[in-house]
Protein backbone atom coordinates (compact mmCIF):
# COMPACT_ATOMS: atom_id res chain seq x y z
CA UNK A 1 0.00 0.00 0.00
CA UNK A 2 1.60 3.78 -0.75
CA UNK A 3 1.06 6.11 1.63
CA UNK A 4 0.53 9.55 1.25
CA UNK A 5 3.81 11.49 2.11
CA UNK A 6 2.54 12.81 5.09
CA UNK A 7 2.87 9.52 6.96
CA UNK A 8 6.35 7.97 7.40
CA UNK A 9 7.17 4.68 8.64
CA UNK A 10 9.87 3.69 11.54
CA UNK A 11 10.55 -0.24 12.54
CA UNK A 12 11.78 0.17 16.44
CA UNK A 13 11.92 -2.97 18.82
CA UNK A 14 9.52 -4.83 16.53
CA UNK A 15 7.07 -2.52 16.48
CA UNK A 16 5.84 -0.52 13.17
CA UNK A 17 5.31 3.12 13.81
CA UNK A 18 3.21 5.99 11.84
CA UNK A 19 4.34 9.35 12.01
CA UNK A 20 2.18 11.77 10.50
CA UNK A 21 3.27 15.23 9.42
CA UNK A 22 1.13 17.54 7.93
CA UNK A 23 -0.25 21.37 7.68
CA UNK A 24 -2.18 20.91 10.70
CA UNK A 25 -0.43 18.80 13.19
CA UNK A 26 2.13 15.90 13.76
CA UNK A 27 0.55 12.64 15.40
CA UNK A 28 2.93 9.34 16.12
CA UNK A 29 1.00 6.05 16.07
CA UNK A 30 1.92 2.83 16.88
CA UNK A 31 0.21 -0.65 14.71
CA UNK A 32 0.68 -2.07 18.31
CA UNK A 33 -2.58 -1.67 19.93
CA UNK A 34 -3.67 0.92 17.24
CA UNK A 35 -2.17 3.22 19.60
CA UNK A 36 -1.92 7.06 19.07
CA UNK A 37 1.08 8.35 20.97
CA UNK A 38 1.36 12.23 20.74
CA UNK A 39 -0.77 14.72 18.88
CA UNK A 40 0.81 18.48 18.55
CA UNK A 41 -1.14 20.92 16.47
CA UNK A 42 0.71 23.56 15.11
CA UNK A 43 -1.26 26.05 16.46
CA UNK A 44 1.07 26.44 19.73
CA UNK A 45 3.53 23.06 19.14
CA UNK A 46 1.96 21.70 22.45
CA UNK A 47 1.33 17.99 22.65
CA UNK A 48 -1.73 17.16 24.17
CA UNK A 49 -1.28 13.75 24.99
CA UNK A 50 1.01 12.00 27.86
CA UNK A 51 3.42 9.32 27.62
CA UNK A 52 5.56 7.63 30.02
CA UNK A 53 8.79 8.03 29.56
CA UNK A 54 9.14 3.84 31.33
CA UNK A 55 6.63 2.60 28.59
CA UNK A 56 7.38 -0.23 26.42
CA UNK A 57 7.49 0.23 23.29
CA UNK A 58 8.64 -3.41 22.20
CA UNK A 59 5.48 -5.29 22.27
CA UNK A 60 5.97 -6.71 25.96
CA UNK A 61 3.01 -4.97 27.86
CA UNK A 62 0.25 -2.27 26.52
CA UNK A 63 1.67 0.70 25.96
CA UNK A 64 1.56 3.41 29.23
CA UNK A 65 0.05 6.65 28.03
CA UNK A 66 -1.31 7.99 24.75
CA UNK A 67 -4.94 6.85 23.52
CA UNK A 68 -5.21 2.89 24.74
CA UNK A 69 -8.47 1.37 23.28
CA UNK A 70 -10.09 -0.74 25.99
CA UNK A 71 -12.29 -3.30 24.16
CA UNK A 72 -14.93 -5.47 24.54
CA UNK A 73 -14.64 -5.04 28.50
CA UNK A 74 -13.72 -2.29 30.95
CA UNK A 75 -10.79 -2.93 33.65
CA UNK A 76 -11.79 -6.31 34.65
CA UNK A 77 -15.66 -6.28 33.97
CA UNK A 78 -15.82 -9.44 31.96
CA UNK A 79 -17.63 -11.72 34.15
CA UNK A 80 -14.92 -13.65 35.52
CA UNK A 81 -12.63 -13.65 38.29
CA UNK A 82 -10.28 -10.90 38.22
CA UNK A 83 -7.22 -11.60 36.47
CA UNK A 84 -8.32 -14.73 34.35
CA UNK A 85 -9.09 -12.32 30.97
CA UNK A 86 -6.78 -9.43 30.41
CA UNK A 87 -7.92 -6.29 31.98
CA UNK A 88 -9.32 -3.70 29.26
CA UNK A 89 -9.90 -7.02 26.67
CA UNK A 90 -7.33 -7.74 24.25
CA UNK A 91 -7.50 -5.38 21.54
CA UNK A 92 -4.45 -2.89 22.85
CA UNK A 93 -2.41 -6.18 22.95
CA UNK A 94 -2.46 -6.99 19.28
CA UNK A 95 -0.99 -5.30 16.08
CA UNK A 96 -3.28 -3.75 13.95
CA UNK A 97 -3.42 -3.47 9.84
CA UNK A 98 -3.18 -0.51 7.95
CA UNK A 99 -6.85 -0.31 5.70
CA UNK A 100 -7.27 2.94 4.50
CA UNK A 101 -4.91 6.43 4.31
CA UNK A 102 -5.72 9.16 2.73
CA UNK A 103 -4.89 13.47 2.61
CA UNK A 104 -8.22 15.06 2.82
CA UNK A 105 -9.25 18.91 3.29
CA UNK A 106 -9.60 17.94 7.25
CA UNK A 107 -5.99 16.32 7.75
CA UNK A 108 -4.78 12.68 7.25
CA UNK A 109 -6.95 9.68 7.83
CA UNK A 110 -5.73 6.65 8.69
CA UNK A 111 -8.13 3.63 9.25
CA UNK A 112 -6.95 0.14 10.90
CA UNK A 113 -8.37 -3.05 11.68
CA UNK A 114 -6.88 -5.61 14.61
CA UNK A 115 -5.85 -9.15 13.63
CA UNK A 116 -8.86 -10.46 15.52
CA UNK A 117 -11.79 -8.97 17.47
CA UNK A 118 -13.27 -12.74 18.75
CA UNK A 119 -11.31 -14.21 21.80
CA UNK A 120 -11.59 -15.14 25.10
CA UNK A 121 -14.14 -14.22 26.79
CA UNK A 122 -16.32 -12.47 23.92
CA UNK A 123 -16.47 -15.10 21.93
CA UNK A 124 -19.10 -13.13 19.08
CA UNK A 125 -18.50 -12.28 15.54
CA UNK A 126 -18.28 -8.91 14.74
CA UNK A 127 -16.08 -6.41 12.78
CA UNK A 128 -13.75 -3.70 14.37
CA UNK A 129 -12.05 -0.62 12.81
CA UNK A 130 -10.31 2.54 13.80
CA UNK A 131 -10.81 5.60 12.36
CA UNK A 132 -8.09 8.47 12.78
CA UNK A 133 -7.97 11.84 11.42
CA UNK A 134 -5.12 14.07 12.03
CA UNK A 135 -5.56 17.85 11.27
CA UNK A 136 -6.46 20.77 13.40
CA UNK A 137 -8.05 18.40 16.07
CA UNK A 138 -7.39 14.64 16.59
CA UNK A 139 -10.29 12.29 15.61
CA UNK A 140 -10.36 8.93 16.68
CA UNK A 141 -13.71 6.64 15.83
CA UNK A 142 -13.99 3.07 17.15
CA UNK A 143 -16.67 1.68 14.87
CA UNK A 144 -18.11 -1.96 16.58
CA UNK A 145 -19.97 -3.76 13.75
CA UNK A 146 -22.06 -7.13 15.10
CA UNK A 147 -21.37 -9.41 11.86
CA UNK A 148 -23.15 -12.19 13.75
CA UNK A 149 -26.57 -13.70 13.92
CA UNK A 150 -26.99 -13.20 17.50
CA UNK A 151 -27.02 -9.97 19.60
CA UNK A 152 -23.90 -8.94 21.87
CA UNK A 153 -23.10 -6.28 24.48
CA UNK A 154 -19.88 -4.91 24.77
CA UNK A 155 -18.07 -1.89 27.08
CA UNK A 156 -15.18 -0.36 26.32
CA UNK A 157 -13.04 2.96 26.24
CA UNK A 158 -10.79 5.30 24.93
CA UNK A 159 -8.43 5.70 27.33
CA UNK A 160 -6.86 9.09 27.10
CA UNK A 161 -3.59 10.15 28.95
CA UNK A 162 -3.65 13.84 28.54
CA UNK A 163 -0.49 15.78 29.21
CA UNK A 164 -1.30 18.94 31.72
CA UNK A 165 1.69 21.09 33.07
CA UNK A 166 0.86 20.86 36.56
CA UNK A 167 -1.68 18.26 38.07
CA UNK A 168 -1.99 20.08 41.19
CA UNK A 169 -3.24 23.69 38.98
CA UNK A 170 -5.37 21.81 37.04
CA UNK A 171 -9.35 21.91 36.46
CA UNK A 172 -12.02 19.96 34.43
CA UNK A 173 -14.48 21.29 33.43
CA UNK A 174 -18.00 20.21 31.29
CA UNK A 175 -18.57 16.74 33.75
CA UNK A 176 -21.73 16.47 35.13
CA UNK A 177 -23.86 13.99 37.06
CA UNK A 178 -23.19 11.69 39.49
CA UNK A 179 -20.03 9.02 39.76
CA UNK A 180 -19.15 5.89 40.97
CA UNK A 181 -16.00 5.97 43.27
CA UNK A 182 -13.89 3.01 42.71
CA UNK A 183 -11.50 4.18 45.74
CA UNK A 184 -14.80 3.91 47.81
CA UNK A 185 -16.26 0.89 47.67
CA UNK A 186 -18.23 2.23 44.53
CA UNK A 187 -20.06 4.77 46.73
CA UNK A 188 -21.87 6.93 44.31
CA UNK A 189 -21.08 11.00 44.83
CA UNK A 190 -21.99 14.22 42.52
CA UNK A 191 -19.70 15.80 40.32
CA UNK A 192 -18.01 18.52 41.84
CA UNK A 193 -18.57 21.89 40.93
CA UNK A 194 -14.66 22.96 40.89
CA UNK A 195 -13.60 20.29 39.83
CA UNK A 196 -9.50 20.03 40.87
CA UNK A 197 -7.42 16.67 41.56
CA UNK A 198 -6.17 16.67 44.78
CA UNK A 199 -5.10 13.01 45.47
CA UNK A 200 -5.41 9.86 43.80
CA UNK A 201 -8.61 9.84 41.53
CA UNK A 202 -10.40 7.01 39.94
CA UNK A 203 -13.94 7.76 39.38
CA UNK A 204 -16.66 6.45 36.26
CA UNK A 205 -19.15 9.43 35.81
CA UNK A 206 -22.51 8.13 34.88
CA UNK A 207 -23.03 10.78 32.33
CA UNK A 208 -21.55 11.15 28.61
CA UNK A 209 -20.57 15.08 29.30
CA UNK A 210 -20.14 15.77 25.23
CA UNK A 211 -17.76 18.71 25.80
CA UNK A 212 -15.03 18.76 28.95
CA UNK A 213 -12.38 20.82 28.90
CA UNK A 214 -9.11 20.64 30.61
CA UNK A 215 -7.24 23.85 32.16
CA UNK A 216 -4.28 24.82 33.36
CA UNK A 217 -4.66 27.56 36.14
CA UNK A 218 -8.29 28.33 35.14
CA UNK A 219 -6.64 28.82 31.33
CA UNK A 220 -8.29 26.58 28.95
CA UNK A 221 -5.86 24.11 27.63
CA UNK A 222 -7.38 21.26 25.75
CA UNK A 223 -11.55 20.59 24.58
CA UNK A 224 -12.41 16.94 24.59
CA UNK A 225 -15.73 16.15 22.54
CA UNK A 226 -16.78 12.74 22.83
CA UNK A 227 -20.36 11.01 20.90
CA UNK A 228 -21.64 7.18 21.51
CA UNK A 229 -20.65 7.28 25.23
CA UNK A 230 -22.56 6.98 27.95
CA UNK A 231 -19.26 7.74 30.89
CA UNK A 232 -16.89 9.81 31.54
CA UNK A 233 -13.97 8.32 33.61
CA UNK A 234 -11.16 10.45 35.15
CA UNK A 235 -7.87 8.94 36.70
CA UNK A 236 -5.15 9.59 38.13
CA UNK A 237 -2.46 7.30 40.63
CA UNK A 238 -1.42 10.32 42.77
CA UNK A 239 1.83 8.84 44.35
CA UNK A 240 0.35 5.35 43.62
CA UNK A 241 2.33 5.82 40.52
CA UNK A 242 5.44 4.72 42.39
CA UNK A 243 4.29 1.04 42.40
CA UNK A 244 3.32 1.10 38.61
CA UNK A 245 6.20 -0.51 36.91
CA UNK A 246 6.20 1.54 33.61
CA UNK A 247 5.59 4.67 35.24
CA UNK A 248 7.82 7.39 36.86
CA UNK A 249 7.10 8.15 40.46
CA UNK A 250 6.28 11.57 39.99
CA UNK A 251 4.59 10.93 36.89
CA UNK A 252 1.23 11.43 38.06
CA UNK A 253 1.94 15.21 38.38
CA UNK A 254 2.01 15.49 34.48
CA UNK A 255 -0.89 13.76 33.28
CA UNK A 256 -4.80 13.20 33.47
CA UNK A 257 -6.55 10.85 32.36
CA UNK A 258 -10.14 12.34 30.95
CA UNK A 259 -11.56 8.78 29.27
CA UNK A 260 -15.10 8.41 26.62
CA UNK A 261 -16.23 5.92 28.02
CA UNK A 262 -19.09 2.59 28.22
CA UNK A 263 -19.30 1.11 30.83
CA UNK A 264 -22.89 0.51 31.20
CA UNK A 265 -23.31 -1.74 27.88
CA UNK A 266 -24.01 -1.27 24.59
CA UNK A 267 -25.83 -3.68 22.79
CA UNK A 268 -26.15 -4.60 18.98
CA UNK A 269 -28.46 -6.73 17.42
CA UNK A 270 -27.55 -8.23 14.12
CA UNK A 271 -26.57 -5.66 11.26
CA UNK A 272 -26.16 -2.94 13.70
CA UNK A 273 -23.07 -0.85 13.77
CA UNK A 274 -21.73 1.56 16.98
CA UNK A 275 -19.63 4.46 16.61
CA UNK A 276 -17.45 5.91 19.88
CA UNK A 277 -15.72 8.82 18.98
CA UNK A 278 -13.32 11.50 21.11
CA UNK A 279 -12.29 14.36 19.28
CA UNK A 280 -9.29 16.17 21.05
CA UNK A 281 -8.38 19.92 20.19
CA UNK A 282 -6.07 22.84 21.45
CA UNK A 283 -7.66 25.88 23.18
Amino acid sequence: MSLPATITVEESAGITFLNVENAFASSRISLYGAHVLSFTPKTDNQNRLWLSPHAYLNGERPIRGGIPICWPWFSDDHGEEKGTLPSHGFLRTQVWQIQLTEETEAGTRIVLSPSYSRGEGFEYDCTVSYDILVGKQLSVTLRTQNSGVVPFTFNGALHTYFAVPDITQTSIMGIEGDYKDKLESWAVKPSPTHYIIEGETDRIHQHPSPDVTIADNNIPLTRVTSMGNDSMVVWNPWQGAASIADMDAFGFKHMLCVETAITNGITLAPGQDHLMTQIVAGL
